[in-house]
């Protein structure tokens, strides 16, 4: 069926059409989302049915300027990148927690003796920290903090997916500042 034709049938209230529209375009839409979030993100299967859900609303609106496998690819990879946007967010957010536990160190038994001191007692209870947690957080870990490694750049060294490296380096953040409260609690 024509690309038009299947529109008009959809916009009628065609069962058939909307059925036949979703099992054309579900399969290039799921390549999409995986290709953008990573083999085993499990919002992939999410973001293609709000993608649907957004079609079929703004279906009326389609002016047929490209095809409709572009536009609904288009509509995909928006809502990819706005669950990008938010990963960031709570990378960002994880780092700042782990900032905040990091504040309360101090130097036991001696009064502070400068940044320096301070700093380098944080940063050899965030070396422990890593030696405690897994390899692939530890990696992970260090290519962003210590060699200030883009997203981009940790995905293709790892040969991992861009949502991959977020959502790993967000889960590996908070599992450290765990350890590090932890540490902290047993002196």
């Amino acid at each position: 069926m024509e690309e038009r034709e299947l529109v008009q049938k959809i916009l009628q209230g065609d069962e058939q059409a909307k059925t036949q529209f979703y099992v054309q375009y579900r399969e290039r839409l799921y390549k999409d989302c995986v290709y953008l979030l990573g083999y085993r993100d499990p919002e992939a299967e999410d973001l293609v049915q709000e993608a649907f859900i957004i079609a079929f609303n703004k279906l009326p609106e389609f002016e047929f300027r490209s095809k409709l496998g572009t536009w609904l690819t288009q509509i995909c990879i928006y809502l990819c990148y706005n669950r990008y946007r938010k990963r960031a967010k709570t990378v960002a957010q994880e780092h700042s927690e782990l900032e905040k536990v990091l504040s309360k160190v101090s130097l036991e038994g001696e009064e502070r003796k400068g940044e320096d001191e301070e700093k380098a007692a944080k940063l050899r209870l965030i070396d422990k920290g890593l030696e405690k947690i897994g390899l692939d957080c530890r990696e992970i870990v260090l290519l962003r903090d210590k060699e200030e490694k883009t997203y981009i750049e940790i995905g293709k060294l790892m040969k991992i997916p861009l949502g991959t490296v977020m959502s790993r380096l967000s889960r590996c953040k908070k599992a450290l500042k765990l350890i590090v409260e932890q540490l902290m609690r047993e002196g």
